[in-house]
């Protein structure tokens, strides 16, 4: 499976119908002219695992983009809805169905331990995109691209070629992948 990319954290505030800096967001209609950073270096789509459990309808804390797995677990803990439903419902077109964030490297363990007493490696979507309407809360999420393949991820970029990432991989280049208009020009091998 593969989520489209979302951007870095900020994904969608519906009282000003302004995306975060991914190529997807709600009620979007981005073209390549939008994509200053190139096709070749912006991200299209990563890996990504069907019944990933996540947590959603709370937070953040604030608004800064988590830089490790404990602070995007700190804001997860403040989520009112579990649910072990990721990336299953890709009609939904919210982005813990159907889309990636680079918050963090790819396969990252983001483990929570839920009232239930176990721990699961979750992702966390503040707030459902358009739950309420214009009167909802802005999304910020930490959607992991996750593989079965052992330390890498596939991805493809907007070019339509495609690249094993590693899950080593710097997380200041990850992120400037998953943006598409920070002028951010990335050197693939």
């Amino acid at each position: 499976n593969y989520g489209f990319n979302f951007g870095t954290w900020y994904v969608y505030d519906p009282a000003t119908n302004r995306g975060g800096d991914g190529m997807f967001y709600p009620n979007s209609f981005l073209r390549y002219r939008d994509c200053l950073d190139g096709t070749s270096s912006t991200l299209l789509a990563a890996e990504v695992k069907a019944w990933t459990p996540y947590l959603r309808n709370g937070g953040p804390a604030t608004t800064a983009c988590p830089e490790t797995p404990e602070q995007v677990v700190a804001n997860a803990a403040l989520a009112s809805q579990f649910k072990n439903t990721g990336h299953t419902e890709w009609p939904d077109g919210r982005v813990h169905h159907t889309g990636i964030t680079t918050t963090m490297p790819p396969n990252t363990v983001t483990l929570y331990t839920h009232t239930d007493g176990n721990s699961y490696d979750i992702d966390f979507n503040s707030w459902q995109e358009g739950k309420n309407g214009i009167a909802g809360n802005p999304t910020y999420a930490s959607i992991n691209a996750r593989s079965h393949h052992l330390g890498m991820v596939q991805v493809t970029f907007l070019d339509g070629s495609v690249s094993s990432i590693t899950d080593s991989i710097d997380l200041k280049l990850w992120r400037a992948m998953g943006t598409r208009a920070n002028h951010e020009l990335i050197q693939r091998d």
